[in-house]
């Protein structure tokens, strides 16, 4: 059982005493009332400051997440997870690593991936250099492989390797999405499928097969490459920015924000309050508080980087990259084989 996190980290902040702050200047009373227990246009004002903080060019550390691993399978582009849309923003970094080799030359290959918008479907094969995500509804899916048909374990840690695997990624004649979750040999006939409208989760026996349904509405991942039969296994290893919480209460705080930014949301919130006050000062206010956003996002993160580009194979030795084993940013070591 992971160990319970720290909180006092994270802002106690809320609408409420958002309102209160900003009633101490008698200017915003206009716009917030006298009382200051009126939901709106409080929430409003604070879920656009959140919006704006945590917008696309912003990739907060403490707003990551990362996606399970996966292993890449043959002539397989999409990737469907139980990542849900209303919780990924954007992708933000990735890395494929040949989880099959840890030793090649000073620890496994661990390539760097560009995350972009969007990809269209491909035959073409080799090393993945681009990733992007879709909707599982629209990821490319196979169907049921029939009959006596082996999904055999890409990894070699857990007894399998490289192999001719159908796609473990179908959907069934009910319509619904199924990734295999435990490897097998399917059984000798077509399982019952759950019926549409079957909540995500539901496990399939199939012989010793485990099917999963998968969320219509989650999120696949799409390469740009297909890996072939018995070509290398990749393990992807992907972060992504989470979408700011929405605000419907004035007693919800504003977690996950960190308690170091509840200066940018109070004058995010003051500049919102100009609106009916004072069209030009809400113009030049609004303009000062995103300044500052980038001026807090750079002290929040004053390392180097070690993004760029390179090649395949190094080209003398390895870098500090692939040297370690790990890849330096941000905390590769979290993912464990098959997650």
């Amino acid at each position: 059982m992971p160990s319970t996190p720290t909180s006092n980290v994270v802002s106690t902040l809320t609408g409420q005493k958002l309102i209160n702050y900003a009633r101490s200047f008698a200017w915003t009373r206009p716009t917030l009332g006298v009382a200051g227990y009126s939901d709106e246009p409080a929430l409003s004002f604070l879920n656009e400051v959140l919006c704006k903080i945590m917008s696309t060019s912003n990739p907060w550390k403490w707003n990551a997440a990362k996606f399970p691993a996966i292993e890449t399978q043959p002539y397989q582009q999409d990737y469907p997870t139980s990542i849900s849309q209303a919780d990924l923003s954007w992708l933000q970094a990735g890395v494929i690593v040949d989880i099959n080799n840890p030793n090649w030359p000073q620890g496994p290959a661990i390539i760097p991936i560009t995350c972009v918008t969007s990809l269209l479907p491909t035959y073409l094969s080799g090393v993945p250099q681009k990733i992007c995500w879709v909707s599982n509804s629209v990821a490319q899916t196979g169907t049921w492989p029939g009959p006596n048909t082996e999904y055999k374990q890409p990894l070699n840690s857990l007894g399998g390797g490289p192999g001719s695997n159908p796609l473990t990624a179908i959907t069934d004649a009910n319509g619904n999405i199924q990734v295999v979750t435990t490897y097998g040999v399917t059984g000798s006939s077509e399982p019952s499928w759950p019926g549409a409208g079957t909540a995500p989760g539901t496990q399939t026996t199939d012989g010793s097969v485990i099917w999963t349904l998968i969320d219509p509405l989650g999120v696949a991942l799409r390469l740009d490459a297909l890996a072939t039969y018995n070509s290398n296994v990749w393990e992807l290893r992907v972060v992504y920015q989470k979408q700011p919480p929405t605000i419907s209460s004035l007693g919800q705080t504003i977690a996950p924000v960190p308690k170091s930014l509840d200066y940018l949301v109070k004058q995010g919130f003051l500049a919102y309050c100009y609106q009916q006050v004072d069209e030009k000062k809400f113009e030049t206010q609004i303009a000062l508080f995103l300044a500052d956003i980038q001026r807090a996002l750079g002290s929040n993160d004053r390392e180097i980087q070690e993004f760029g580009f390179y090649p395949a194979a190094p080209l003398q030795g390895v870098g500090p990259s692939t040297g370690g084993g790990t890849f330096g940013y941000p905390g590769w070591p979290g993912w464990t084989s098959g997650g």
